[in-house]
């Protein structure tokens, strides 16, 4: 595989993750709030299953989906170039 195929191929993945992101959002929207939801989420009382689920799905979107999509999406583009001059940059930084 090409580096220029590889760059496609995240290009891609970054879209189906993309794709997740949004059906699990759907599904976080469409919990039913628990009139406790605050005080379960802030471990103060125990969850019920729909809280559980609704902040499972809020970690891994943020914590996981979200900067997994970004980093793909930064490397289905970087360039020679970029990496030198982040390279020289990060060595003049760490003198």
């Amino acid at each position: 595989m090409t580096e220029p195929e590889a760059q496609a191929a995240l290009a891609e993945v970054a879209l189906v993750l993309v794709a997740v992101a949004d059906r699990l959002q759907t599904i976080h929207d469409a919990l039913p709030a628990s009139p406790n939801r605050d005080a379960m989420l802030e471990h103060r009382v125990p969850r019920d299953v729909a809280t559980e689920i609704y902040g499972t799905i809020e970690a891994v979107l943020v914590d996981e989906i979200r900067p997994a999509i970004e980093y793909l999406e930064a490397a289905s583009r970087v360039t020679a170039e970029e990496l030198r001059e982040r390279f020289e940059r990060d060595r003049r930084s760490s003198r």
